[in-house]
């Protein structure tokens, strides 16, 4: 049995299918993933994320450590704003990716994946030791939903009498949900608009079932996963983990600030020549491909591995994301997924599959 959010029991008279995630009992589907998938696409999904976790970061010199901490420039981070970015090891492996919110001018919230959280929190605290920096796990405390889709933001209106319809990408603003006080944020993981609500539990609940009577439909993991798949969006544990950098993921553009922070100067080595890039393909057919499965060359020479694949519902053909050498990397470039039966056709495509 793993971890189980507060919303646990109401997933099961959902009859909801439940999995292992990151060490959390969690939803994978309810009626079925294409179904969820598309309402998220054409309308409005609801998803349980309180999985995940956030810190508070306070004090005086909190800005200065937090800087240090992570990648992305968090002095020009406004209050209200919140920023994409990553934490990283002296290597410049990918310990985690998060956004990173400006609660206060001396107040911050990240929010980091369900898996690596405990680690996360304890290289958080040893950044901070010896500094006027106080850090709180916010496990327990608040949790969080998902409302996606081109109709989230009039459900949360007529659900719970939010309007943020004046709230840019990339902003948050505090309001009162069930009677709590609550975060909503004009974030998602799905390629579509929506918003990231945050809230204690007991008002969680409350906010689930409101939605669900306004006629917002629950969705779960897999959907998630086959929407952020066909919006370009990396994974911890997929496309990123210790042993990569942004470098090889194709996204130090989230690394480009001036100002030192951990693993910095092996980034930009990395960032130099890297041995290997991660590349979004597609496949002919509906056969997919599946993680860690070998890309290889039609002689089956070797050149890189698979790190997510699935049939990608709205682009119709099977999608995915793999690390090859840096000459196969080039958009057009045909090669093939060894699935251990038949070597797959592919080409090198461009991200996102899908556009919003």
């Amino acid at each position: 049995m793993g971890f189980r959010t507060a919303l646990y029991e109401e997933h099961l008279a959902l009859a909801a299918r439940m999995v292992d995630f990151g060490g959390w009992d969690m939803p994978v589907q309810y009626e079925g993933v294409l179904a969820e998938h598309a309402r998220v696409r054409t309308a409005a999904g609801l998803f349980d994320t309180s999985h995940m976790d956030a810190f508070w970061l306070e004090g005086p010199d909190s800005l200065g450590t937090l800087s240090r901490l992570v990648t992305q420039d968090v002095r020009t981070l406004a209050v209200g704003a919140c920023r994409y970015g990553f934490l990283l090891a002296e290597d410049g492996g990918v310990l985690d990716d998060l956004i990173v919110y400006r609660m206060g001018e001396d107040a911050w919230m990240p929010v980091v994946n369900a898996a690596t959280a405990p680690a996360d929190l304890a290289w958080v605290r040893q950044g901070c030791d010896g500094t006027r920096t106080t850090v709180r796990d916010l496990r327990g405390a608040q949790g969080k939903l998902d409302v996606q889709g081109p109709a989230a933001l009039d459900a949360l209106r007529r659900a719970l009498g939010c309007d943020v319809s004046a709230l840019p990408r990339f902003r948050w603003q505090h309001g009162r949900v069930c009677g709590a006080p609550a975060i909503l944020s004009r974030t998602g993981y799905t390629g579509e608009d929506g918003v990231e609500l945050y809230a204690p539990p007991e008002a969680l609940r409350a906010a689930w079932q409101a939605l669900l009577d306004a006629g917002v439909r629950p969705c779960g993991l897999g959907a998630r996963d086959t929407l952020r798949l066909e919006a370009g969006l990396p994974l911890y544990g997929h496309e990123l983990d210790a042993t990569v950098s942004p470098a090889e993921a194709g996204l130090l553009r989230y690394c480009s600030k001036t100002e030192p922070f951990i693993g910095q100067a092996a980034l930009r080595r990395r960032a130099a020549a890297p041995a290997t890039l991660l590349v979004p393909f597609r496949m002919e057919g509906r056969q997919t491909a599946r993680h860690g499965q070998c890309v290889r060359l039609e002689g089956g020479e070797e050149i890189g591995r698979v790190t997510s694949g699935s049939f990608g519902p709205t682009v119709g053909c099977a999608i995915g994301f793999a690390y090859v050498a840096p000459p196969y990397a080039g958009r057009g470039t045909r090669w093939f997924v060894d699935n251990g039966r038949a070597l797959l056709p592919a080409t090198v495509a461009e991200r996102p599959f899908v556009r919003s």
